[in-house]
């Protein structure tokens, strides 16, 4: 990987982290407001936050699972695709058995 595109990724990192902390942050400091009505903009946003919460949330369960999949497929190789998690033998684990 390039150092551009380990520069981007980071960036990208830092900005979803900081949207995450500053969403909870406004739903910590906003949850005992006063409400003004049935269309109170602050619940709206905290709506909005608690929404955006929820996606990423659900987004990074989603990507991390398949980052742990393929990266778990990728460590098998080709050689045995059926047999990937119980690969190995007694031999290859040097296991001793003694009578």
């Amino acid at each position: 990987m390039t150092s551009r595109k380990r520069f981007g990724a980071l960036v990208l990192c830092i900005g979803m982290a900081f949207i995450l902390a500053v969403s909870a942050a406004f739903i910590i400091h906003e949850a005992d407001h006063d409400c003004s009505g049935e269309d109170c903009p602050v619940c709206r946003l905290i709506a909005v936050n608690f929404n955006l919460l929820h996606i990423l949330g659900l987004a990074a369960i989603a990507f991390l699972s398949f980052f742990f999949l393929l990266s778990r497929r990728l460590a098998c190789g080709r050689r045995d695709r059926y047999n990937c998690f119980f690969s190995g033998t007694l031999v290859s684990w040097k296991v001793r058995l003694n009578d």
